[in-house]
């Protein structure tokens, strides 16, 4: 399964992989790419998994990016077939998990490794973390679908800013502009990041994974007749069933995985 640079394990449903890379800031090879895709087939296929969490081992990073000495000698028609496919298959992959997914931004997250955050649901960071996007200052570009996702959280001024300028933001600014959902003292992330996972599980997961299809389906524009359709899948669930009698019985509702 993983390799010694990706930890995986998974622990009252919830699934975590850990990048760790420490001695180069977490830097993303294919080597990793592959693992951290052999992690979310085991996610996919575990049916007991809620949620899905990303951390570092690194105080210092959560991920500096993709690994400069892997791609730097790469010929342009690799570098798009090969290296970017492969980091944009698996972003893709963690977006559309149907479980909720989180990064633990405890250090750092530039490029590609501010690119695997986005991929996430939610963002949690250290106060002491940096994000941004830093390819323009090496000739190179947020291959792995950041430019999109960063502008569908912030809108294309922020975006400008980060990706034209190429210099990084505190947490704290990141959490301002909506880029992370909370900025906290590194003493406190991992309590918060525990509640977080907490209230998931608590949560019907056909709604969550319904819900996260329909928001898909709203980013592209048919948000009306996702809406009708999905509010009917949910309504058909015994999720919904459970939930009304819980409410009408004023107690908290006890849902199931769905298989």
């Amino acid at each position: 399964m993983p390799s010694s640079n990706i930890l995986f394990c998974i622990d009252r449903h919830v699934a975590t992989v850990t990048l760790d890379r420490g001695a180069r800031h977490n830097a993303l090879t294919m080597a990793m790419l592959t693992d951290v895709d052999l992690a979310l087939a085991e996610i996919e296929n575990a049916k007991d998994v809620r949620v899905a969490v990303f951390r570092s081992t690194s105080p210092r990073f959560f991920c500096s990016g993709a690994d400069i000495e892997e791609w730097g000698d790469i010929d342009p028609e690799g570098m798009g077939s090969r290296f970017i496919r492969a980091g944009n298959r698996v972003f893709r992959r963690i977006a559309e998990l149907d479980i909720p997914t989180i990064s633990v931004l405890s250090g750092s997250a530039l490029g590609g490794g501010l690119e695997l955050a986005l991929s996430c649901d939610f963002r949690y960071a250290s106060t002491s973390a940096m994000l941004g996007f830093p390819e323009a200052s090496v000739g190179a570009i947020p291959g792995w679908m950041g430019c999109q996702r960063l502008s569908d959280l912030v809108g294309t001024s922020r975006s400008r800013e980060l990706v034209l300028l190429g210099e990084p933001i505190t947490a704290v600014r990141a959490a301002e502009w909506g880029i992370v959902n909370e900025a906290l003292p590194q003493e406190q992330l991992d309590v918060r990041v525990a509640e977080i996972c907490a209230l998931l599980k608590r949560r019907s997961s056909a709604s969550l994974s319904v819900g996260k299809r329909l928001l898909r389906i709203v980013e592209s524009g048919q948000a009306e007749l996702a809406h009708e359709f999905a509010a009917s899948v949910c309504k058909s669930t015994p999720d919904a069933v459970e939930g009304v009698k819980a409410f009408r019985e004023k107690r908290d509702a006890e849902f199931y995985r769905m298989l």
